[in-house]
């Protein structure tokens, strides 16, 4: 009957038309294989992560909980397809990726008695009501990890309705490991009893050095078109409003670095066509990611990334990066890929996803703010005129990421703890 719903199938159709494989369908409405009830396995784990950024910090996770259960059978689900292709790429030790399905009953019931879970683990914000009280319904315990309330979720927590909602949703959860400290003050006064509250670091941060070597970097430099003497400005998940401002940047820097080159990355792929709109209405020539094939590339060409999970890589590149999301008000993404390769990071006043990080980076000296273009031109040629600077931050940024390491495996300690006393 869901099936015939003109409003889930014009949903749907609309999510494939996007780019969704139609496999999406099965898994949407909870209906996993049923040979996964059987499949062997202890504990059953199952780990969500909405898209691209929670998929990295959920990597880490699903490492440390293989580490610590080497006999478990283990799900990850996402809600993107890019989030899919991210899983696919990076989650390689998960014994099943799926869609989650749809928070609509009786999908989430169909879908925890294919799963048959032993812990959900929600990443972040996913607070997804019918799924995590089908997994109490069915005797799995319910974790959030990785927390994180954002200034938006905890004003509208305080409303009455609000209220309402979220001592609802946070009665489902067994434990809630947060990301910092802030956030674990606002999920206790949200309502959750300070016994389930842990604070054990930010995953994201956990992330093994991964920088390219010097024989990678020059292949995909030369692919690119990038010469030696190349300095390559990388704005990442941008958004509508933000790239005119970084291309007549670009086109202000490049007064002062003639070898100045730009790599622009819209946030959603199917806006590749306007960006590109964009950069010929002020002069410059689009040149798509996919389409480069080493030829030079000149100062008057931008190229535009219009391919998935290859962005992380990319940054390596760089000599300077900016992450979108941030120049309006769309609370920001994901602003440590950068850092992990040692790249001095700029972004916007609107951060409000990731307030923490941004100021563990503004304190650090490896991330700066910027409030417009004129501030962004700035700050970027001071760091594009210096390279001592650069290699200065580069070494911060590595000794930041060594103090913060460590996150995932109290991840899945909490949760051999929390399972252990089923």
């Amino acid at each position: 009957m869901w099936l015939l719903s003109p409003v889930f199938f014009a949903y749907g159709l609309k999510r494939i038309l996007d780019g969704t494989r139609v496999s999406a369908l099965y898994d949407w409405t909870g209906r996993y294989p049923w040979e996964w009830s059987n499949s062997g396995g202890k504990p059953r784990i199952w780990v969500h992560a909405v898209s691209v950024g929670e998929v990295v910090a959920a990597s880490s996770i699903v490492s440390a909980l293989k580490q610590k259960f080497p006999n478990s059978w283990l799900l990850v689900t996402t809600v993107t397809e890019t989030g899919m292709r991210a899983a696919e790429q990076r989650v390689r030790n998960a014994d099943a990726l799926a869609f989650l399905p749809f928070d609509i009953t009786p999908f989430p019931k169909w879908a925890m008695e294919r799963v048959r879970p032993d812990v959900l683990i929600l990443t972040e914000t996913e607070l997804w009501g019918n799924l995590m009280h089908e997994a109490k319904k069915s005797g799995a315990k319910v974790a959030l990890v990785n927390g994180r309330i954002s200034d938006a979720t905890f004003s509208r927590s305080q409303t009455p309705l609000g209220k309402k909602v979220y001592s609802w949703l946070l009665s489902h959860l067994d434990i809630c490991l947060m990301r910092s400290e802030l956030d674990a003050e606002r999920i206790l006064k949200m309502g959750v009893a300070p016994e389930s509250v842990k604070v054990v670091g930010d995953v994201k941060l956990d992330q093994p050095q991964v920088r390219l070597s010097e024989s990678v970097k020059a292949s995909l430099r030369s692919e690119l078109g990038l010469f030696s003497d190349h300095l390559l400005f990388v704005a990442g998940s941008t958004h509508e409003g933000e790239e005119e401002t970084i291309l007549r940047v670009y086109q202000r820097l490049c007064g002062f670095i003639p070898n100045l080159r730009l790599l622009l990355a819209p946030r959603h792929l199917e806006r590749v066509e306007s960006v590109m709109a964009a950069v010929r209405s002020l002069g410059l020539t689009p040149v798509r990611r996919s389409m480069c094939t080493g030829k030079p590339l000149r100062q008057n060409e931008v190229i535009v990334l219009d391919t998935i999970g290859e962005l992380a890589k990319l940054y390596a590149l760089a000599a300077v990066a900016f992450v979108g999301g941030s120049l309006i008000q769309r609370g920001g993404h994901n602003i440590m890929e950068p850092v992990l390769h040692g790249v001095p990071v700029l972004f916007g006043p609107h951060v409000d996803n990731f307030r923490p990080h941004a100021e563990l980076l503004l304190r650090e000296g490896v991330g700066f703010q910027v409030k417009d273009g004129n501030e962004l031109f700035e700050i970027a040629r001071k760091l594009l005129t210096s390279e001592p600077l650069r290699r200065t931050i580069a070494w911060q940024a590595e000794h930041l990421l060594a103090r913060h390491r460590g996150a995932a495996g109290k991840v899945a300690d909490a949760i051999a703890e929390l399972i252990n006393c089923r």
